[in-house]
């Protein structure tokens, strides 16, 4: 698997967006303040024999960080909000969060996440295991936080999940992001029922956010599962999806722009998992460029051509 520190922490600064996009409240900030609205969304994942059901995120609040201050915070609650990611699909279902913060230069957003309610729900050779655990790193026996002057920490049995951005938020303007959060290439088995995430998750500004969609079929005409696709520019991974049991992909949060699409049938994901897909034809052998381009608009949705792989 070929993702970049791009793809890790992709950051791009945002123009002035019209109000409400992205699912914000639509609440026009006052003097000296910006409104900010972050999507997030996800595409349903398989790992290697597993059927993964849910995805849940205990989420605490969600902040956005810089500014030269303390973290400021978007949206709380006051018992953890549990959502399964998964149930987030598109653009236009996605999960939203959105609030008024301070006008200045924002280095990161991240979600608070409460860690006895971040679980994973899966199905593996015809067995249902619901609400296993699901273990953060950036958890520590403290919690999340780094106890600094500007970050006093979050407390025991907290974890969190950070996207570097770039916004330079201006007084009276409305700002947006759409997150990916590449369930897909974020967790990993790592032995007896264990289950870690290694966060990878990819923000573009509203405004300019499309997406790619296809097919990946075999010569036969069946789809090949698990393989992952990935969208390139001069040869650096942008974004990337892993193909369902029906060959479908969709790879969400592009910068409009112009991509040459690459199918990985064996790859790391960066969560350490190493994946084969299934259904391929060996004459492909491991690795597929197209030698045909796709192209992605602001806000729409492009379906290439079904890819024989």
């Amino acid at each position: 698997m070929k993702f970049g520190a791009l793809a890790l922490a992709l950051a791009f600064a945002l123009a002035a967006c019209g109000g409400g996009s992205g699912g914000g409240t639509g609440t026009m900030p006052t003097a000296g303040t910006s409104q900010l609205s972050v999507a997030m969304l996800d595409a349903p994942i398989q790992l290697n024999g597993i059927t993964v059901t849910a995805v849940n995120l205990g989420i605490d609040k969600v902040e956005a960080v810089g500014n030269g201050s303390a973290a400021t915070v978007l949206q709380s609650y006051s018992s953890p909000n549990v959502v399964n990611i998964l149930n987030y699909t598109s653009a236009s279902n996605a999960l939203n969060f959105s609030g008024t913060i301070p006008a200045g230069k924002y280095q990161q957003l991240r979600l608070v996440l409460d860690t006895a309610t971040t679980t994973i729900s899966y199905t593996q050779n015809g067995t249902t295991y619901t609400d296993v655990p699901l273990t953060v790193p950036s958890a520590t026996q403290g919690g999340f936080g780094n106890a600094t002057s500007t970050d006093s920490g979050d407390g025991a049995g907290t974890a969190g999940v950070k996207v570097n951005v770039s916004l330079d938020a201006l007084a009276g303007n409305t700002y947006g992001f759409v997150l990916d959060f590449n369930a897909g290439q974020s967790i990993v088995e790592t032995g007896g029922g264990n289950f870690i995430m290694k966060p990878v998750i990819v923000a573009t500004a509203i405004a300019q956010s499309g997406l790619l969609s296809g097919t990946v079929l075999d010569q036969a005409g069946s789809p090949v599962v698990g393989a992952e696709v990935e969208a390139t520019q001069n040869g650096t991974v942008v974004n990337a999806d892993i193909t369902d049991a029906n060959g479908m992909f969709t790879i969400d949060a592009l910068p409009a722009g112009t991509y040459t699409l690459v199918v990985e049938n064996s790859y790391t994901t960066q969560a350490g998992a190493q994946v084969t897909a299934t259904g391929y034809d060996a004459s492909v052998g491991v690795s597929l460029t197209l030698s045909t381009s796709a192209t992605v608009t602001a806000g729409q949705s492009t379906t290439v051509p079904t890819i024989v792989d």
